[in-house]
């Protein structure tokens, strides 16, 4: 049985994060195929260009989003994201290092659908892969 392909748009600047990621992708058994941009600006580009910049022609099905990016923060990735048509109701999962609830009341208008605070841990770091599947899931049958 062939499993589902799903499109996510990774931002994040880290790239152990994004190893480590591709790896709680496959721990949790999803087929995932990954547009990574590493820093908010061109994010931004991307995002304003509606994914149509030459690095994917998807519409993802799911927006991870470093919150510390280089050149701009991930808010204004995010608010970039809430403002144009092509993304709207694509989920949005902030992946960050700063558990601050100054930063989650920061973008809480913008409609994030999940917030995870990047775990120090191996193994807990590997379960973000069910968390994001069981959001991908949901949002599909939600969709349909």
């Amino acid at each position: 049985m062939k499993r589902e392909q799903f499109h996510i748009l990774l931002v994040e600047d880290n790239d152990a994060d994004v190893y480590l990621l591709r790896k709680a992708f496959e721990f949790a058994g999803l087929g995932v195929e990954l547009t990574v941009i590493e820093d908010g600006a061109e994010a931004i580009a991307h995002v304003r260009a509606g994914g149509n910049d030459g690095r994917s022609m998807l519409r993802p099905d799911a927006v991870m989003l470093d919150l510390n990016l280089p050149k701009s923060e991930g808010t204004d990735v995010l608010e970039a994201l809430r403002a144009n048509a092509h993304f709207s109701g694509v989920p949005v999962i902030v992946l960050t290092s700063s558990p601050s609830p100054v930063d989650q009341h920061r973008i809480a208008h913008l409609r994030v659908d999940r917030f995870i605070t990047k775990p120090p841990d191996l193994d807990e770091f590997l379960k973000i892969g069910h968390l994001v599947g069981d959001l991908l899931l949901k949002a599909k049958s939600q969709a349909t």
